[in-house]
């Protein structure tokens, strides 16, 4: 399967005023910077993974947005942007907070406490064997069932095949795991009903 990268960031920019109506309305935010021009600037902030600067009561608050087309009840997280040399997002981002679009809900939690546990606890626990089974695989999702210190769960591989109009290809792999697993391994996920 190829993912077709213009694609995924046309839905993504689709979703933009929703993104800003949920900053306004239930984060009550004074101002919002988006940075998703192909500006030198705002490219600087995105290669960050930072989309969006929010402001309230002089506070500054830099946010990654995901936007996903269905709601799996599981976070994907970016562990290769380009297997098997370059890390993800998660690991190489800056932002403070991670805001996940789903139909209906929002999913808001600290990005710097999420990056911390799955670098120094979660990522280790995967095998690479399991990084390079996803990637030879003919199939873009494998689902591997973990014990994470006694703790069963599965975590689910997921491969992008990217190619851009030009041509440009690479390969991304990231990993899913349910928003239950991390609450009970103590990060804060808040969730909100937002249409």
């Amino acid at each position: 399967m190829v993912h077709e990268f213009g694609k995924s960031l046309h839905y993504e920019k689709s979703q933009f005023r929703r993104a800003d109506a949920f900053y306004r309305e239930v984060l009550l935010v004074d101002e919002i910077i988006r940075f998703a021009t192909d500006s030198k600037e705002d490219m600087k902030m995105q290669l960050q993974d930072i989309d969006v600067q929010l402001i309230k009561t002089n506070r500054v608050c830099h946010v990654s947005e995901k936007f996903r087309e269905k709601d799996f009840v599981d976070l994907y997280v970016e562990v290769f942007s380009k297997y098997p040399h370059t890390r993800g997002w998660l690991e190489t981002g800056l932002a403070d907070m991670l805001v996940y679009f789903v139909p209906e809900v929002v999913y808001w939690c600290n990005a710097k406490n999420l990056r911390k546990f799955c670098v120094d606890m979660l990522f280790p626990m995967i095998p690479a064997e399991w990084y390079k089974e996803i990637y030879c695989s003919a199939t873009s999702i494998i689902s591997k069932n973990m014990n994470f210190f006694d703790q069963q769960t599965i975590v689910h591989l997921i491969k992008a095949n990217n190619q851009t109009s030009d041509g440009n290809r690479w390969c991304t792999i990231g990993i899913s795991v349910p928003f239950e697993f991390l609450k009970n391994n103590g990060l804060n996920i808040r969730k909100y009903l937002f249409p």
